[in-house]
C-alpha cells in the first residue's frame, strides 16, 4: 500500500481548515518523475558541490531537489508544467470545513483551492512524502551544510575595502 498523508491548511486565508489527502505515486512513476526533474538540473548549469556524495543520499536528494527548484525558473513552462501537474495528481481528496463529503475528482479538488500558497504547500508536502522526510527541514540542513562546505568565512568573494 502506498503511503498517504493528511495536510490541513492552518494558515489564514480562504483555504484555512481544508484537509487534503496526498498519496505517493507508484515507485516507477516516482522514479521517472525524479529522473525528468534531474534532467532540468543537468540542463540548467547549476553547480553541484563535488563532495556532496560524502553526505550520503540525503545530501544528494536535498541538493538535487534544491537545484531542480532553481532549474524550474530557467526552464520553459511547457517543459515544467507536466511535472507540476503530476505532483498535484498526488492530491487525491479534499475535505472542506463547509462540507461533510470528501471531494475525490482531481479537477474538482483543484477547483476548490483558492490560495496560491496552498498549491505551493501541497507541492512541498507531496515531495516530502516521496522523499520520506520534510523538504523544508532538509533544505534548512542543506543551507547549513553548504555554509560548512564553503568554509567558516563564507565564499571567497572580495568586498570593497573598508573606509
Amino acid at each position: 500500500m502506498r503511503n498517504e498523508a493528511q495536510v490541513t491548511i492552518t494558515r489564514d486565508g480562504r483555504d484555512k481548515g481544508k484537509t487534503f489527502v496526498i498519496r505517493e505515486m507508484p515507485a516507477m512513476q516516482a522514479t521517472e518523475w525524479f529522473d525528468r526533474a534531474m534532467q532540468f538540473v543537468a540542463r540548467s548549469g547549476i553547480d553541484v558541490p563535488p563532495d556532496i556524495f560524502e553526505h550520503g543520499p540525503a545530501g544528494f536528494a536535498v541538493i538535487g531537489i534544491g537545484a531542480a527548484m532553481s532549474a524550474v525558473g530557467r526552464a520553459a513552462y511547457p517543459d515544467v508544467k507536466p511535472l507540476l501537474e503530476e505532483l498535484m495528481g498526488c492530491v487525491v481528496s479534499l475535505r472542506s470545513p463547509n462540507t461533510a463529503v470528501d471531494i475525490t475528482m482531481p479537477a474538482a479538488i483543484m477547483g476548490q483551492i483558492e490560495e496560491v500558497a496552498t498549491i505551493l504547500q501541497l507541492r512541498e508536502e507531496v515531495l516530502s512524502l516521496h522523499l520520506g522526510f520534510s523538504l523544508a527541514a532538509r533544505l534548512s540542513q542543506f543551507r547549513t551544510m553548504a555554509a560548512m562546505m564553503m568554509g567558516a568565512s563564507g565564499p571567497n568573494t572580495e568586498t570593497s575595502p573598508e573606509p
